[in-house]
């Protein structure tokens, strides 16, 4: 792979990188630098990008990795910072934040596999059988964490939906 072909492939694949990456870390700094990791390790082993049946998969899979490396880090160095800023966020606050806001805040904690796979799915339109390449994890189970995932939100905002549609 040459230089211009790598840079191609990468510049169409950023954005989606990013993103990915932002919603396991929850931090826009982490994900940047994440992503560029992520890319200075593609180009040190470019010559396996030719052998990924699908490109896209691949960096993402790449990202996955990498993110929760850093969060493995993090939790280690910084748990007690983390619980503090859970703990921190009580029920007047979240009220007050629009609905957009209340609901990334609920995202945020789901479980990992849940997040990431309604994330995925329904933010970013990926297939079932594409997050199954992704995270390594059976179509089946994909289906679970999305299908949990949404009832769990779905239970959290009954009262907005429920006010929402009368």
């Amino acid at each position: 792979m040459t230089k211009s072909e790598f840079e191609q492939v990468i510049l169409q694949q950023k954005d989606k990188l990013y993103r990915f990456a932002f919603s396991i870390l929850k931090n826009s700094d982490d994900a940047q630098d994440a992503v560029q990791e992520v890319v200075l390790k593609l180009w040190k082993n470019k010559h396996l990008l030719d052998r990924a049946k699908n490109l896209e998969s691949y960096c993402l899979n790449a990202v996955k990795n990498h993110c929760f490396d850093v969060l493995r880090k993090q939790k280690q160095q910084q748990n007690y910072e983390q619980n503090v800023w859970v703990n921190a966020t009580t029920e007047p606050e979240i009220e007050q934040l629009d609905l957009v806001e209340k609901l990334k805040q609920e995202l945020y904690r789901l479980p990992d596999q849940q997040r990431l796979a309604v994330s995925l799915r329904d933010i970013e339109g990926f297939d079932y059988s594409e997050i199954s390449e992704i995270l390594e994890q059976s179509v089946e189970t994909i289906r679970v964490n999305v299908s949990r995932g949404r009832k769990k939100l779905v239970e959290l905002f009954k009262e907005e939906l429920k006010d929402a549609y009368q």
